[in-house]
């Protein structure tokens, strides 16, 4: 049969006598904690600087977005005039395909003064 070894913090190794084992104990020294200090800030760092990122990158999309949107409206506003100057052009041409009248250009224009 096997046995266990147990490991102490005596240095005898006598069957039946009544032995402690070696305590797990974390010690903290002053070095360990300024250690854990920085890496806690550093993270708090890495933390702030991806969010403050983050509303950056969001702020330039928004201001992007609402540059394409303003050049959308100045073409929309062009295409609405442009539409209703073809408009108006078709209505002529139509006018004058129903009355069979021949549009000629004006030379001779008399000015009111």
């Amino acid at each position: 049969m096997g046995r266990i070894l147990t490991v102490t913090n005596s240095n005898s190794n006598i069957a039946g006598r009544r032995k402690k084992t070696i305590g797990r104990e974390i010690v903290i020294g002053s070095t360990a904690i300024k250690f854990i200090a920085i890496a806690i800030l550093a993270i708090l760092a890495i933390i702030y600087l991806n969010q403050s990122t983050a509303g950056a990158n969001r702020s330039m999309k928004i201001s992007d977005l609402e540059g394409k949107k303003v050049e959308l409206n100045l073409q929309k506003e062009r295409l609405e005039s442009e539409q209703t100057r073809l408009k108006s052009l078709k209505e002529i041409d139509s006018g004058v395909v129903k009355n069979n009248q021949v549009l000629e250009p004006g030379t001779n224009v008399n000015h009111l003064q």
